[in-house]
């Protein structure tokens, strides 16, 4: 299995350092949707005869914040509502929230000034209509969550 990174995505070193240090492969590719996925390299005795995509099966999206989503959210950006609604395509789909927790939106403890109650009800609706997990991650594990979502992706779907 080879981790898949979009090109486009900042500050992910962390999560990169960590593939390294694991061993994990891990190549930089344009994803049409989501940060991460995964691919099979051809390997015909598991019956891959050539490089195998599953980007249809599987979409890792990350925040770094709450504060990033809340601007996505609330700014209403084009550009993030098109990745959500590609998402609706996908098998698997995941929000990665890096380093807060549900309880930061509810006690407002991010920088926006977005209501906390319009923020929590937008954030529902929207998982409920993109139809993805939604996860709250911190920072030193985020390679670990996203190694774990994809191998978790091939076995039980996959490989099964």
């Amino acid at each position: 299995m080879v981790i898949l990174h979009t090109t486009n995505e900042q500050k992910n070193q962390h999560i990169l350092d960590y593939f390294d240090k694991k061993g994990i492969k891990h190549k930089a590719k344009a994803l049409k949707t989501g940060d991460y996925s995964f691919m099979i390299e051809s390997c015909p005795e598991l019956g891959f005869v050539k490089d195998t995509y599953f980007t249809d099966e599987l979409c890792i999206e990350r925040k770094n914040s709450i504060d990033e989503l809340a601007g996505n959210i609330k700014e209403h950006d084009e550009r993030f509502f098109k990745e959500l609604n590609r998402m609706i395509n996908i098998k698997t789909c995941y929000l990665l929230i890096e380093n807060n927790k549900i309880d930061d939106i509810i006690n407002h403890n991010y920088q926006s000034q977005y209501n906390e109650l319009a923020f929590i009800r937008r954030l529902l609706g929207v998982q409920k209509i993109s139809n993805f997990y939604l996860n709250f991650v911190q920072r030193e594990n985020m390679g670990f969550m996203i190694y774990e979502i994809c191998y978790s992706s091939l076995m039980n779907q996959i490989l099964k």
